[in-house]
């Protein structure tokens, strides 16, 4: 075990630190889109990070209402959008650490083997990514290269599709801890019969 994965696994079995690890995500998500309503209140249109259905046409049609003040404050909030996914990230990593170590069964070991909390993180460096080209993207304006606007909109996508995938894999976990815990329930009893 490396020391991002006992870091992980000491956040998850620590309570303290597990609520540490809440803590500074709901606080950065809420930071966050505290960020974007300043940038809402000056163009009555959401951030390119918060709008999924993003294509490079809307990217490019609304790249005038990146200039002066709303620039600013989209720039606040694009720095602090590199402290939130890796708040997030980290949690939802910490979070599948607990429920694999609370898990009896042999999958949950052998998922901890594999080091499935680390996947969690995939979905930060696809946010940071897409940070990163958004922010080229309007370095580059009024006319961005497509590589820039293209890049923007693929990190996007898969973001989001890391977004959907931890979802389910997180889902799925709890949904196995329920099942690993209700096994273990309905085989007490007949440990105590034949005991007796």
């Amino acid at each position: 075990m490396n020391r991002l994965d006992a870091a992980l696994d000491r956040a998850a079995r620590t309570g303290w630190l597990f609520a540490l690890v809440f803590a500074l995500n709901f606080a950065s998500f809420s930071i966050l889109f505290n960020l974007e309503a300043q940038f809402e209140a000056l163009t009555d249109t959401p951030t390119y990070d918060t709008q999924n259905d993003l294509t490079p046409e809307t990217l490019r049609a609304q790249l005038p209402l990146y200039q002066g003040e709303a620039l600013a404050a989209y720039q606040r909030f694009a720095a602090f959008d590199f402290i939130f996914p890796l708040a997030a990230g980290v949690f939802l990593a910490v979070l599948w650490s607990a429920l694999l170590r609370l898990n009896t069964w042999p999958l949950a070991a052998r998922l901890r083997e594999w080091r499935l909390p680390r996947l969690a993180l995939l979905g930060t460096l696809f946010d940071w990514l897409e940070n990163s080209f958004l922010l080229t993207t309007l370095s580059l304006a009024p006319d961005p290269a497509d590589w820039a606007v293209n890049g923007a909109i693929l990190f996007k996508r898969l973001k989001l599709a890391g977004l959907t995938l931890s979802g389910i894999v997180t889902i799925v976990l709890l949904a196995l801890l329920v099942l690993n815990w209700l096994a273990s329930r309905l085989n007490r009893p007949q440990t105590r019969e034949k005991m007796g």
